[in-house]
């Protein structure tokens, strides 16, 4: 019950039982005030008639008329004169109806009215007794009417006292209302702040609760750090900084398998030849620090290009991955520039030339298969003495490589709505349905393959129809929702979760179908929980407040900020396949996710391994705190 109501009422009790007393009081105090005044009354107008009489002849006419002009003077039940034996000489009675009061009133509130005796005399003799008592009908009017007015006067304070004790209680507990939502936001695993109130009880409360969101905040804070640390120390090579040779090898796996990567892309082989030979001439620390300069060439030339990846395959090997890119590009020239850049005087001082060869590839080929190409490209570069040597083996998937022909190929697939999803199975970790994951696909001719979207997203992107396509997703997905019960997962774009105009769209869209909001998840890239804040969060809070639920998928790259989602209430994370893959022979990997896992639950949500390819993968990674499982090893 609200606490405006249980104000009302204790207004009501309160009231009721002043009333009540003052009824009392108020009615035996006026009754008791009454019965004196008709007593005296009656008292008076005896003895001042009698007196009239005594002094008058006392003929029948004349008393007659005496008794006739009292009564009509006034409001009398009756007035008789009776002789001394007892005899009636003369009266008067009244014959009118019930005075105006209920008889229940009456009868709670009698009024007893004693009448005026006086003796009329003759002379020197005794004429008769004069006896008259006043009606009290009108004295129960007069007493009800009083009653009434109290009554009224009461219900009238009492409206006043509840409306200016509500109004006054809202301002009050204005601040409760933030409370509230601070300590659902808390039992949501959502650890947030809000200013203290002005009100004392409520300034405690409210500091208490800020003081365990900012603790849980450093907690989480301190918890992503040593993580951070764990996934540098075990994904990245401990001299140069850039990947080490196991995760980079999972990211290019990853791209050559993955339905949301490109469809194609070149793998860049770059070697410091004698590298054992510098080592012992110019010593090991220039040495590093010469490959420390090549690092940062290499990550700061594929750092401006999202989803490109940088490596050290062994001490004189490193390699950049550059999806989307085709062997007609600039790319092998530039990377050329950077390095000689980075460390061409070096190797020209000791005589010697850095080599790079280039190997483009497709999705499908198999990760063996690009690294042999990689290879031979990078033998040929040395055995000719120039760089870079590209060693194109595949051709490229879809032959359209200008802008402007892909804009009009996605313009008319999506007029003509050539487009679905296909679903896959993510079970939880008792092997049940979570969701199915449904990306996209479309098809650019009426009776062409249907594509997978790292084969046109990317030209979607830059064509300016990423939005397009995500609002005709989310109407698939509901229409497919409407036919079937299974709670079902798409996939949202940073450009669509930043835009205005989409989000509105979103939001109508579910606002009117929000029976099945509750079975909609919706997998944010992670990159755009970081890059995006503000968007992000308000992405989150109005589709949510909707009933949808709200994650991240591929997350592995920003997980030593991951407490600054501990405000946002996300329900779950996607760990990209690059860190779950072959996760049984690598320990670094478990602890990283076992850690992973635990900041995970205590921020509320929900971690789900992608790219699992099998159950013993499944089993492994569930026994390190997955909640669920999904990837070609998953039916």
């Amino acid at each position: 019950m609200s606490l405006i109501r249980q104000l009302w009422i204790a207004i009501a009790v309160v009231t009721l039982l002043a009333f009540s007393g003052s009824l009392v009081l108020s009615t035996l105090s006026a009754r008791q005030y009454l019965e004196e005044q008709l007593r005296l009354k009656n008292v008076d107008n005896a003895t001042s008639l009698a007196l009239s009489m005594s002094q008058l002849p006392k003929d029948p006419v004349t008393i007659d008329l005496l008794l006739a002009a009292q009564f009509d003077a006034g409001h009398y039940q009756y007035i008789r004169v009776t002789s001394p034996d007892g005899k009636v000489v003369a009266s008067r009675e009244s014959s009118a109806s019930a005075p105006q009061a209920p008889a229940w009133f009456m009868a709670l509130a009698p009024i007893e009215v004693s009448e005026g005796t006086a003796q009329v005399q003759d002379g020197w003799r005794q004429f008769g007794t004069l006896s008259l008592k006043s009606h009290s009908g009108f004295a129960y009017r007069s007493l009800w009417h009083g009653t009434l007015e109290l009554l009224l006067w009461f219900a009238t304070g009492a409206t006043l006292c509840g409306i200016l004790g509500t109004a006054l209680l809202k301002r009050l507990l204005a601040p409760l209302q933030s409370v509230v939502e601070h300590a659902k936001a808390i039992g949501e695993r959502r650890f947030i702040t809000t200013p203290e109130s002005s009100t004392t009880e409520f300034r405690t409360v409210v500091a208490a609760m800020n003081q365990l969101s900012l603790r849980v905040g450093s907690m989480l804070a301190e918890e992503s750090a040593r993580l951070e640390a764990l996934r540098v120390q075990t994904q990245h090579d401990a001299v140069t900084g850039v990947l080490n040779r196991s995760h980079f090898l999972n990211i290019v796996d990853e791209a050559l398998e993955s339905e949301n990567a490109p469809a194609g892309g070149l793998l860049a082989m770059i070697r410091m030849p004698e590298l054992a030979d510098l080592n012992r001439e110019i010593g090991r620390d220039t040495v590093d620090a010469i490959l420390q300069n090549l690092a940062s060439a290499l990550a700061a030339f594929g750092g401006t290009h999202q989803g490109w990846a940088v490596g050290r395959l062994n001490g004189s090997d490193f390699a950049l991955l550059a999806p989307d890119t085709r062997p007609g590009d600039e790319l092998p020239l530039r990377l050329a520039e950077a390095v000689n850049l980075a460390v061409g005087e070096h190797m020209r001082g000791a005589g010697l030339q850095m080599s790079i060869g280039l190997a483009s590839y497709r999705r499908g080929d198999t990760l063996s298969q690009l690294l042999s190409h990689a290879d031979l490209a990078l033998s040929k570069a040395i055995a000719q003495g120039k760089s870079p040597v590209l060693e194109a083996v595949n051709a490229v998937l879809h032959p359209v490589t200008d802008l402007a022909g892909w804009r009009d190929r996605l313009g008319a697939a999506l007029d003509a709505k050539r487009l679905t999803l296909r679903t896959f199975p993510v079970k939880d970790n008792r092997g049940e349905l979570l969701h199915r994951e449904a990306p996209v696909r479309l098809r650019l001719e009426r009776d062409g393959e249907w594509l997978c979207a790292g084969e046109f997203m990317n030209w979607a992107a830059r064509a300016g129809l990423l939005e397009r396509i995500d609002l005709m997703v989310l109407e698939v997905a509901l229409e497919n929702m409407r036919k079937h019960s299974e709670p079902l997962c798409i996939n949202v774009s940073s450009e669509s979760m930043c835009n205005a105009a989409s989000l509105a769209r979103f939001q109508a869209l579910l606002a009117a179908e929000p029976a099945l909001c509750a079975r909609l998840w919706i997998d944010l890239p992670e990159a755009a929980a970081y890059n995006h804040v503000g968007a992000f969060r308000t992405f989150c809070t109005e589709l949510k407040r909707l009933g949808c639920k709200i994650g991240l998928e591929h997350v592995g790259q920003y997980v030593g900020r991951i407490g600054d989602l501990s405000d946002v209430g996300l329900d779950y994370l996607k760990i990209a396949r690059s860190i779950t893959r072959g996760v049984a022979d690598n320990s670094g990997n478990q602890a990283f996710l076992r850690g992973l896992a635990t900041i995970a639950h205590a921020m509320g949500m929900r971690v789900i391994a992608e790219g699992v390819g099998s159950e013993s993968e499944a089993r492994m990674l569930i026994s390190l705190g997955m909640d669920g499982v999904t990837g070609p090893g998953i039916d």
